[in-house]
C-alpha cells in the first residue's frame, strides 16, 4: 500500500492487500509516517517547510480498474457468479491476481445486507449508497488524494506546504477501490465511529511533484484488534485516534456546503 498508506480495506484502518503481506516487514523496518499513519497531535503540528518521508503508490489498473462494468453487462456476467469473468479474461483463480479478485467477492459476500456497508458495483448504487448515508436534499461531492504529474512511485522527502486544512462535513462516506476484473468500491458509514477529514499540500524535494493528501483520522480505535498494527507503529493505546492518508483512487463523500477551515481555527 502506500507508504503515507491509509488505511486498507475494512474500516479503513491500515489493512491492504500488499500491505498485509508485508506487515512484518514493514513493522519492523518502516516508520509510522512513512506509512502514512500519524496521532492526530502528530498530524494539527505539521507546519509550512517540515519534511516528511513519503511514499505515494501509483494506482494498479489491472488490478483496480477505473471503469464499472457497462449496465448492459451486468446482466449477462453477474458479480455473484465470477466464473465466466475468468474465463474471459483468461485469468487462472489461483493466479496472484485470481487470488485477489476471489478475496473481492469473498469479502463482498461477508457484507451482503448490511445497512452500513456496500460493494458498489455500478456508479448507481454508489450514488444510492451515499445519497441514503446523508439523507434527503443533502448535496455532495467527493474528494481525493491527487498527484496529478507523479507518474512513477518514488520514495523521497515531501515539503509541507501549508498547514492541515480541515474538510467541515457532519458526515462522511469513504469508498476504497477493491481489486477485480472492473470497477469494485467498498462503501462504508460507520456512523458509531467519529472522523476528522484533513488536506494536506505537499511537494516531492526530488522530484518537484506537488500531492494534495487528503487525511482522515478516527477519533477512537476501540474498534481494532489489540494487536493491530496502528498500536504497534505508533505506541498508542487502544481507543487513542488514529489518522492515515488515502491513497490515489480511495474516495472521501462529503457535503457540498462544506468548506475548508485552517487547524488553528478548529
Amino acid at each position: 500500500m502506500c507508504a503515507y498508506i491509509q488505511q486498507g480495506r475494512w474500516g479503513y484502518a491500515v489493512k491492504d492487500e500488499i500491505f498485509r503481506e508485508n506487515e512484518t516487514k514493514i513493522s519492523h523496518h518502516i516508520k509510522s509516517a512513512e506509512v502514512g499513519l500519524f496521532t492526530m497531535d502528530e498530524l494539527l503540528n505539521f507546519h509550512v517547510g517540515q519534511k516528511l518521508p513519503i511514499f505515494f503508490p501509483i494506482r494498479n489498473l489491472s488490478l483496480y480498474p477505473p471503469f464499472f462494468l457497462p449496465p448492459k453487462y451486468q446482466n449477462i456476467i453477474p458479480f455473484i457468479k465470477p466464473a465466466a469473468m475468468f474465463n474471459l479474461f483468461k485469468v487462472p483463480p489461483s493466479s496472484p491476481k485470481g487470488k485477489a479478485f476471489l478475496g473481492t467477492l469473498y469479502s463482498c459476500d461477508s457484507i451482503n445486507g448490511e445497512t452500513t456497508k456496500i460493494c458498489a458495483t455500478s456508479l448507481d448504487s454508489m450514488l444510492g449508497f451515499v445519497k441514503k448515508a446523508f439523507g434527503p436534499d443533502v448535496d455532495f461531492k467527493f474528494i481525493t488524494t491527487t498527484h496529478p504529474t507523479l507518474t512513477t512511485p518514488v520514495f523521497q522527502n515531501y515539503t509541507v506546504l501549508e498547514p492541515p486544512v480541515e474538510i467541515v462535513s457532519v458526515k462522511k462516506v469513504p469508498c476504497h477501490p477493491f481489486p477485480y476484473f472492473y470497477a469494485i468500491y467498498f462503501c462504508h458509514t460507520d456512523l458509531n465511529y467519529e472522523t476528522r477529514a484533513f488536506k494536506l499540500r505537499l511537494v516531492g524535494d526530488g522530484s518537484g511533484d506537488e500531492v494534495e493528501a487528503v487525511i482522515v483520522c478516527h477519533l477512537d480505535s476501540k474498534n481494532l484488534s489489540s494487536d493491530h498494527l496502528v498500536f504497534r507503529m505508533l505506541g498508542v493505546e487502544k481507543g487513542s485516534s488514529y489518522c492515515h492518508v488515502f491513497r490515489q483512487g480511495d474516495i472521501l463523500w462529503i457535503q457540498q456546503q462544506t468548506s475548508g477551515g485552517g487547524v488553528a481555527a478548529v
